[in-house]
This record gives C-alpha cells, sequence and structure tokens, in this order.
C-alpha cells in the first residue's frame, strides 16, 4: 500500500502534531484569559481603592501633602493597573488567534484526510463494479456458450 497509504500515514502523523500544537494553544488561551480576568479584577479593586481614600477634611500642611500623596499614590496604582490589563487583553486575543489558526490547520489535515478516505471509498464501489460486471459477463457468455 504505497501511495495514498504512506499519504495517509504522513498527514495522520501530520494530524498528531498539529494537535499537539493546538492543545498548547488552547492552554495558553485559558491562561492568557485567566490572566486578563484577573488583571481586570484588579483594576476594579485599584479603581474601589482610590474611590474609598479619604478626602482631605483639613488639618495640617504635612496631613495635606501625606493626603496628597496617598491620592497620587492610589491614581498612579490605577494607572499602571490599567495598562496591565490592557497587555493582558491584547495577548487573550492574540492567544486567541493563535488557537483559531492551529483549529483550522487541523481541520484541513482532516479534510485531507476525509476527501482520501472517499476516494478509497470510491475506488472500492467502481473495482466491486467492475467485479460485478466480469461476474455478469461471464454467466452470460456461459450461458450463451451452454445454449449453443
Amino acid at each position: 500500500m504505497t501511495g495514498r497509504g504512506d499519504t495517509d500515514l504522513a498527514l495522520a502523523a501530520v494530524r498528531r502534531v498539529r494537535a499537539a500544537r493546538e492543545r498548547d494553544s488552547r492552554l495558553g488561551l485559558a491562561h492568557a484569559l485567566a490572566e486578563r480576568d484577573r488583571r481586570a479584577q484588579a483594576v476594579q479593586e485599584a479603581g474601589d481603592r482610590l474611590a474609598a481614600a479619604a478626602p482631605f477634611t483639613g488639618g495640617s500642611s504635612g496631613d495635606f501633602l501625606t493626603a496628597v500623596a496617598a491620592g497620587s499614590w492610589l491614581a498612579q496604582d490605577l494607572a499602571e493597573t490599567r495598562v496591565r490589563a490592557e497587555r493582558a487583553g491584547v495577548l487573550a486575543a492574540e492567544a486567541g488567534h493563535r488557537w483559531q489558526q492551529d483549529r483550522r490547520a487541523i481541520r484541513v489535515v482532516e479534510l485531507l484526510l476525509e476527501r482520501h478516505a472517499e476516494q478509497r471509498r470510491a475506488e472500492r464501489v467502481r473495482a466491486e463494479a467492475r467485479e460485478l460486471d466480469d461476474i455478469a459477463g461471464q454467466g452470460w457468455l456461459r450461458t450463451r456458450g451452454g445454449a449453443s
């Protein structure tokens, strides 16, 4: 079974490799989505901390500077947390794109294998039809030969 069988064995090997790659990219996507969600939660928490910060209600200039510094730190923390969340979102989108590509690559190989199987089925049907035609022809010849 050279030719088609070897091709199918090679395609099956390609499918296994691509399936492993797809599985890895799916795990990477799951990790990236979890990280994106974790970063979004961190943004929410940083925003809540900033909103909950006690406003300056009076006191010494030292108290005022302390309140300003705390508010500035909380605002900076929120901004940095948002940047990290945006990066995590970009990474999750890239991981999703990579996973979709890997899924399509597997599907292409599966379609080729299905096409080869369909061609083999069609070849078997044609071979069976030829054999039945030969049997019918031999029967006709025997019948005709016996009648002469």
